[in-house]
């Protein structure tokens, strides 16, 4: 769960809980039946509670039983929020959140028990500051923040 920035955790208290877990940059939760392992006379998930998209993201649908059940669903956090800056930031403002982020996280400045921890933020960094510092990557990407909603008027 390294590449998750936060988590939302709630406490559920019931004899069945439905848990939906999206991990992609855009939610788009599975619809989930009441009680999967008794409707439609199936004893099991089908395969159709996972999905997998052209856009190379995926969403996993999850059940879990219990009376008194805490569950934390992790939220990615975007290339924004890796690097501390807001969405219309300038190139040198992206640069310099880079700077400061690389000088602290770099695995090579950290300490011997936090390497892995340390080398694990610092390839989140690496990989925001490369899609945002360049123009069409960043395009692609804010577009896929927002996709457009599809309207029948269009």
């Amino acid at each position: 769960y390294s590449h998750f920035k936060s988590k939302h955790c709630s406490l559920h208290s019931a004899d069945s809980i439905s848990t939906m877990i999206t991990t992609s940059f855009h939610q788009s939760p599975l619809p989930m039946p009441a009680n999967p392992f008794t409707s439609g006379g199936n004893s099991m998930l089908s395969p159709s509670c996972v999905r997998f998209r052209q856009s190379g993201s995926f969403s996993v649908a999850a059940t879990s039983y219990s009376t008194s059940v805490a569950t934390c669903v992790p939220v990615p956090a975007s290339f924004y929020e890796i690097l501390g800056i807001p969405i219309g930031a300038t190139i040198e403002e992206i640069k310099a959140a880079y700077r400061r982020l690389v000088r602290v996280y770099h695995p090579d400045a950290a300490a011997i028990d936090l390497k892995d921890s340390y080398a694990d933020e610092f390839m989140k960094i690496r990989a925001s500051y490369c899609t945002l510092s360049d123009p069409n990557k960043r395009a692609q990407y804010d577009r896929s923040l927002y996709p457009r909603r599809r309207t029948g008027n269009l």
